[in-house]
């Protein structure tokens, strides 16, 4: 922890908390594979430009009752007080993430979103925040909600992965720490 030079977070599940009935929207779009995003992006137009639409208004809707998770604010109030870098790495569309961030008076250092091109579980949207930053992958540590956040960071080569909230007991198993809550992440920084 003392080579910690950046952390990169996820957003929906892990900083900011957005309900999503992820099974009803596959079927409303139509998705079967893993990945929504590349699914989507397989259709022939029009349907494809059709279900992107869909997606993004349902990602809107969700946005509008999304709360900031509890710990948030001290979590990354204590990361900038030690002077560790930050970016948000999310699946979710820049103009959401945007919004989001606004409401909830949010900063990073660097932010990414499936707009750049980069999508988990690929490890390259944090590839790309971690050389925005100008930081390497062994003092780089990630923090998310679920598989794809232990795919990517494990592919990206982040010296450890962080599980936290909902994912702790689904996917604890597969990250180096997991922690029921952000304040059980803070208190962990805070003891490192």
């Amino acid at each position: 922890m003392a080579d910690l030079q950046a952390v990169l977070f996820d957003m929906d599940g892990t900083l900011i908390q957005s309900q999503y009935d992820w099974p009803s929207i596959r079927a409303e779009l139509g998705v079967d594979g893993p990945s929504i995003i590349d699914a989507l992006n397989a259709l022939p137009e029009p349907q494809r430009a059709e279900s992107w639409a869909r997606l993004e208004a349902i990602e809107r809707q969700a946005s509008q009752g999304a709360v900031l998770v509890e710990g948030t604010e001290e979590l990354l109030s204590l990361l900038t007080d030690r002077g560790v870098k930050t970016a948000l790495v999310t699946n979710n569309s820049t103009e959401n993430t945007e919004a989001l961030m606004a409401r909830f008076d949010l900063a990073f250092d660097v932010v990414t979103t499936r707009d750049s091109g980069f999508y988990k579980p690929s490890g390259a949207p944090l590839l790309e925040a971690m050389r925005r930053l100008g930081v390497s992958p062994s003092a780089t540590i990630a923090v998310g909600d679920s598989h794809y956040d232990v795919q990517a960071a494990r592919e990206a080569g982040c010296t450890q992965v962080i599980i936290v909230n909902g994912g702790c007991r689904r996917w604890g198993k597969d990250a180096d720490h997991a922690f029921e809550d952000l304040r059980g992440l803070t208190e962990f920084f805070r003891g490192h």
